[in-house]
């Protein structure tokens, strides 16, 4: 029973997208493509005023989450429905007032003034569409949340303890929601997948269009191909370098996993192993810079730190993560005996390199963030750049169809993200106006009595629990706003205490029992979905040291001198490697349990930042690497 009702919650975090008919199809078709023409447009000529660029938004993206998403199980998947079809045109409806009256309500005193009649009706439905699209799109917990959120309001003078406020009148609830740009439906939250998350999901389908996609893959099995276990590290480098261009975990699955999944298959993996690797390192790939997914530039907005700062700051640990994930998968080869990738199914490197133009657009956002280009701008020009070097080779060319296609998939897997905002500024708004948020800050820095350790234990899992049922832009925007100011206050570097969080509503997609990365996977790999997801938390396990890791040294974060960040590097490095290795069970042969506890220690001590203790673990490890060397192979 248990089993059947997880697996049910996983599913309705993957929202199944209608397979509309050709006539319905061609509609959508126009409206995303106009969507991608707009955002770039306002991009190139210059962003529209706040509530314009996120009204216009939203008037593209709530219709088609209508459009797109059924509402239950047995509604049509050729067409949407009658009542889809007319809340679409509400969506236009409710969207279009930030357009049409911007004058006045730029000059409206924001809950100083009555709200006019239309504004009241408008705003309420406004609401309503957006938890019902969350909920098709997104996942219905979030809609739950949102929905428990809005009663919170009124209910707020009848609830004990810190539960308790003064209370919301309706018409100063349906204000904060709607004609409020600070938070609600149009405010920062929707104002970031208005301008940087869309051009980044557009830049993604680009490149993918372009033959990136392929080319990465290719390249990692080039290069990981004949190691042992090579389709599980082809899995690894390759879910790394996509991940650099799309931020989106799910999708990184299904585009990577539907090659290396069925190779490690072949060599001897078992099918819950094959989609747990796929879906830890894709896990991964959400966190891999530059593109990070919406979070990160949401927490650029909340920090005030450039994105540029945010996706450096990031990049030591996010090769940690890799390192640990590769390094699980590595032992695990070895423990098994598995051969690596038959030779006919390996690319030559000469043909793999001769589209190494392809990573050029990547190359370049790494270069425009560099000099200083503002995000929106460094994705556009990436853009352009995508389509030009395509035309390098014949076969990765991008003529008007697959330019117009490009369009389409990006504005399409834009929705998601555009209804995760929208649903989480309204929870924000919630937040902050009852002082909640606050208040749970408080309670974290009093349970644990001052002591930092506790309060990122008690984080962390706020962050897992959050992660489980929630979308991970949706979990860091409330962990950010709960539980942070607490890491803050208690003397938490401010890089560090949002990518502590961060991280952690990443991982929550392998972590068990509702991990929706390795229920990707192991639809992929056909396994169990609950077997695939304690295994993949199994491999990820060993990156759950690194969020602790760049909080107590903040040059993981690329915060100090050169030498400091080096050295912090390299510790770290080599103490996942050799914790992942007692973990396995396997260093340089099999291990007993007296060397598997050794390593585990000598890992653990080789990522605490101090110098003494990183000695003692390294002498720890030559110990164990002593001991194995007459009947082991270096």
């Amino acid at each position: 029973m248990i089993k059947k009702l997880f697996r049910s919650l996983i599913a309705q975090q993957v929202a199944r997208q209608r397979s509309l008919s050709k006539g319905i199809d061609t509609i959508v078709f126009f409206v995303a493509v106009s969507a991608a023409i707009l955002h770039l447009y306002s991009v190139y000529h210059g962003l529209f005023n706040p509530r314009v660029q996120r009204s216009m938004h939203l008037m593209f993206m709530l219709p088609m989450a209508f459009l797109l998403f059924p509402a239950r199980k047995n509604s049509p998947m050729s067409r949407p429905s009658i009542p889809d079809v007319f809340m679409a045109l509400l969506s236009v409806v409710v969207s279009s007032l930030g357009v049409l009256e911007l004058d006045r309500l730029e000059n409206r005193w924001l809950f100083a003034m009555d709200l006019l009649p239309r504004e009241l009706i408008l705003g309420s439905i406004n609401v309503l569409l957006v938890v019902e699209a969350t909920r098709r799109t997104v996942s219905t917990a979030l809609a739950y949340l949102a929905g428990a959120a809005l009663l919170y309001l009124p209910l707020g003078p009848y609830l004990p303890g810190i539960l308790k406020h003064d209370g919301f009148p309706f018409q100063r609830m349906v204000e904060m929601m709607y004609l409020d740009t600070d938070q609600g439906i149009y405010g920062m939250l929707t104002g970031v997948s208005a301008t940087y998350v869309i051009l980044f999901v557009l830049f993604g389908a680009f490149i993918l269009y372009a033959g990136s996609g392929v080319f990465f893959t290719d390249f990692a099995t080039a290069l990981a191909g004949r190691a042992r276990g090579g389709p599980a590290k082809i899995a690894v480098l390759s879910s790394a370098l996509f991940g650099t261009m799309t931020g989106i975990a799910v999708a990184n699955v299904y585009a990577t996993g539907s090659f290396t999944i069925p190779l490690m298959k072949r060599v001897g993996y078992r099918p819950s192993f094959a989609g747990a690797v796929e879906a830890a390192a894709s896990t991964g790939g959400q966190y891999m810079p530059p593109v990070m997914g919406a979070a990160a530039f949401i927490m650029a907005e909340i920090t005030g730190i450039s994105y540029f700062q945010i996706a450096l700051g990031a990049s030591i640990s996010a090769v940690l993560y890799f390192a640990a994930v590769g390094a699980m998968v590595h032992f695990e080869a070895l423990r098994r005996g598995l051969s690596g990738v038959p030779d006919e199914d390996i690319p030559g490197f000469k043909s793999v390199l001769a589209k190494s133009y392809l990573f050029i657009p990547v190359i370049a956002i790494f270069y425009m963030l560099l000099k200083g280009y503002s995000p929106m701008k460094a994705a556009f020009y990436a853009i352009v750049l995508s389509v030009a070097t395509s035309y390098v080779q014949r076969s990765t060319r991008m003529g008007p169809i697959k330019i117009l296609s490009a369009m389409n998939e990006g504005a399409r897997n834009t929705v998601m993200v555009a209804m995760a905002c929208a649903c989480a500024g309204m929870i924000v708004a919630v937040l902050t106006h009852t002082g909640l948020a606050l208040s749970f800050s408080s309670i974290i820095i009093a349970s644990s009595r001052g002591i930092l350790f506790i309060a990122l234990v008690l984080v962390m899992i706020v962050s897992l629990i959050l992660g489980v049922g929630l979308p991970t832009t949706a979990a860091y925007v409330l962990t950010a706003a709960l539980a942070a100011p607490a890491l803050v206050h208690m003397g938490v570097d401010v890089l560090a205490a949002h990518l502590f969080a961060f991280y952690f509503a990443i991982i929550a997609c392998v972590t068990p029992p509702v991990s929706i990365c390795a229920y990707a996977g192991a639809s992929v790999a056909n396994a169990d979905p609950m077997e695939t997801g304690f295994t993949a938390a199994k491999l990820a396990v060993a990156g759950f040291i690194v969020p602790y890791m760049f909080v107590y040294n903040p040059a993981l974060v690329t915060h100090g001198a050169l030498s400091q960040i080096l050295i912090a590097s390299i510790t770290a490095l080599v103490g996942v490697v050799i914790l992942a290795a007692g973990l396995q069970g396997w260093f340089l042969s099999r291990t007993s349990f007296v060397e598997r506890s050794l390593l585990i220690v000598a890992g653990l001590a080789l990522v605490i930042p101090h110098l003494w203790v990183s000695l003692f673990g390294i002498g720890i490890a030559g110990v164990v690497v002593l001991k194995e060397w007459p009947r082991g192979k270096p």
